[in-house]
């Protein structure tokens, strides 16, 4: 009697782990002409805010580049007037602006729209041999965004650092921010 038990459980999870296995949701062919539907250059205002609380800046102008992923010219002011430690904010200001390079993970796709996951890879602007400390920034990487490309195309998006590295230390007191777009243009 043990025996049948055994084979049925070993179907079931035969059947359970095929039942597992993720297949991609959108083709090849359609990822590529949403990325060709939402190329181009995009200005906006970018604003900061804290994770959960107070906004940090109003939106100051941004541009963004959106290709086979997405280019992001990301202001480190904002993150700066945050930090109290002044080297750390000095560091940061005299760095000005970073590129953010995100892949894009669609979620939904229509007509006129495309719903995306941002994957932002590290930023790290070097330093040592007698320069400053190197600056590294993490992101999360569960945030996104939206494409409208049916009547003009337009997106919005957010962007999430998570954390602080200063010459290969983690800064504890970094706070979580959010960095969020909204931008246009005509192709």
């Amino acid at each position: 009697m043990k025996q049948p038990n055994s084979i049925v459980l070993f179907i079931a999870m035969i059947l359970i782990s095929a039942c597992n296995k993720e297949e991609p949701k959108f083709s090849a062919s359609q990822i590529q002409d949403a990325l060709f539907e939402m190329k181009g250059i995009y200005y906006g205002d970018m604003r900061v805010s804290y994770y959960h609380g107070d906004r940090i800046s109003e939106g100051e102008e941004c541009k963004v580049a959106s290709r086979d992923s997405l280019i992001i010219n990301m202001d480190l002011k904002p993150m700066a007037s945050t930090i109290s430690d002044e080297y750390i904010a000095s560091r940061l200001l005299e760095i000005g602006m970073v590129q953010v390079n995100a892949g894009y993970e669609f979620i939904q796709m229509d007509d006129a729209m495309y719903s995306f996951i941002l994957l932002p890879k590290d930023v790290l602007v070097p330093g040592g041999y007698g320069a400053p400390a190197p600056v590294r920034i993490a992101f999360a990487q569960s945030f996104g965004g939206d494409a409208f490309y049916h009547d003009g195309n337009h997106i919005m998006f957010n962007l999430s650092p998570v954390e602080l590295w200063i010459g290969g230390e983690k800064f504890e007191h970094f706070k979580q921010l959010v960095y969020h777009y909204e931008g246009s243009t005509d192709k």
